[in-house]
């Protein structure tokens, strides 16, 4: 028995004919597939074995977590790394056979769950670029998506948003109710993560960018007008919507409002190095 029937066990019969095959991004020292929402996938169980560059495999291998708006279309919302990533998938396998695993079609918040986390960072993102302009294009869209279904009230106002988001974000704590065009909690999370890092651009003059370990790891967030500080908003609203933005008391806190008044003079008090990562 191999590692992937010791993993995954026996399935039951499943009709891939109806799945998608991931189609892989190849590169020398990094390739991509990837899984995207609400579709079963075919994966490779070996990607660097069944697909090479002129003879030779690429050095490491990553999968892309796609989530998909309302209207269908797919956008990255993190990735991870490929064999910790199949692990991980394990219980949404329907079947398999020698070389791929054919794996159910995903939630949102199952999908982000698979997402590679990072630890909160000592220092600093040593790599920093602009926002690409389609997922500019994407967060104006779900900014002006999320002010109506969360009825914010002076999506203007930066105070205002912020002050909303931390109202929205409690009612769903302790309610568990999602709003009427959220379909899970990861939905929510990336709704009121954009309206956060909207409300640090009106309200703050920070500007959204990409930043990360390198151009392939990086992740979309707000960069602080000294370009000091840095805020991934999206994973610290989906912290605060399932409970892990915890304090020193160890409880969840919903802290977006005291964030958010927190950072306006914060470019005052720079670290040693610049793009320090705050939340």
């Amino acid at each position: 028995m191999g590692l992937f029937d010791r993993l995954f066990g026996k399935k039951e019969k499943a009709d891939w004919s109806k799945a998608v095959r991931s189609q892989p991004n190849l590169g020398e020292k990094l390739s991509l597939l990837s899984l995207a929402e609400g579709e079963e996938t075919i994966l490779p169980k070996e990607p660097q074995k069944e697909y090479t560059i002129d003879g030779q495999p690429s050095e490491e291998w990553k999968l892309v977590l796609m989530k998909r708006t309302r209207k269908g279309k797919c956008f990255g919302v993190g990735h991870a790394d490929y064999a910790s990533a199949l692990e991980k998938l394990a219980p949404y396998i329907l079947d398999q056979d020698k070389t791929s695993v054919l794996v159910r079609a995903l939630t949102g918040e199952e999908l982000v769950g698979l997402i590679e986390v990072w630890g909160k960072r000592p220092s600093y993102y040593p790599h920093v670029a602009p926002l690409p302009d389609k997922i500019g294009e994407e967060i104006q869209r779900t900014f002006q998506s999320a002010v109506e279904v969360f009825g914010i009230s002076d999506p203007a106002n930066g105070e205002v948003i912020a002050r909303e988001v931390r109202e929205r974000a409690d009612h769903i704590l302790e309610t568990g109710e999602l709003p009427e065009g959220c379909k899970d909690l990861a939905d929510a999370a990336v709704s009121l993560g954009v309206l956060f890092g909207q409300a640090l651009c009106i309200g703050r003059d920070w500007e959204w960018g990409a930043f990360g370990d390198s151009p392939e790891k990086v992740i979309f967030g707000v960069i602080s007008p000294g370009k000091n500080f840095c805020n991934a908003p999206m994973p610290y609203l989906l912290r605060i919507l399932q409970g892990k933005n915890t304090g020193l008391d160890g409880k969840n806190d919903n802290t977006v409002l005291l964030l958010y008044n927190m950072l306006e003079t914060i470019d005052l008090q720079p670290e040693e190095k610049t793009h320090f990562p705050v939340a």
